[in-house]
């Protein structure tokens, strides 16, 4: 019942993101009706289920094995890897991927995969701070001082659950950062 009273109290509010929020809501309900949405509103998938993951800031020198490469540690891909189309412009594509996975574990939402910072987001993805790339909390309300994206690439490969090659620059990155503060 309250949602006939919010887009009534937004029609009298005449700015960019009204208009951007008529936008999205429209596309959305296009999607919907194309059967172009494949999951529902709802609690989020259990581990095991089928969900839409998106892979943002691919570029495309990355090639689709090497991101499979890194799909694969964390759940089985289903689907085809396919690069999403810029609604700005028509025919090009974005340097975002999308692709149908059941998953073993939660995949962090940012992976250091082959000298990229790839961004990954699916529904129930647990959050992850940006600051100190905990679980279970949010930038805005992190109190911990460690900021430090190196940090968190060490303790990736400290875990030993992924190849080195898959960090690519990182890792080499990484080798001789330590080897100068083991020099000094």
């Amino acid at each position: 019942m309250l949602f006939p009273f919010l887009l009534i109290s937004l029609q009298g509010f005449h700015s960019v993101s009204y208009r951007r929020f008529l936008s999205f809501t429209f596309e959305i309900g296009q999607d919907l009706y194309e059967g172009k949405i494949l999951f529902s509103v709802g609690p989020p998938p259990k581990l095991g289920e089928p969900v839409i993951v998106t892979i943002k800031r691919t570029g495309f020198h990355l090639t689709i094995d090497q991101i499979t490469k890194w799909l694969e540690l964390f759940g089985t891909i289903e689907g085809e890897l396919k690069y999403l189309e810029r609604k700005d412009i028509p025919g090009a594509l974005e340097d975002t991927l999308e692709v149908l996975m059941r998953l073993r574990q939660h995949i962090p939402s940012v992976l250091p995969a082959f000298s990229k910072k790839l961004g990954v987001r699916y529904r129930g993805q647990p959050l992850q701070c940006s600051k100190c790339k905990e679980l279970g909390h949010v930038r805005k309300v992190c109190t911990s001082d460690n900021n430090n994206w190196m940090a968190y690439v060490k303790n990736l490969v400290d875990k030993k659950l992924i190849p080195l090659d898959y960090f690519g620059s990182w890792y080499e990155y990484l080798q001789a950062r330590e080897q100068i503060l083991n020099e000094n």
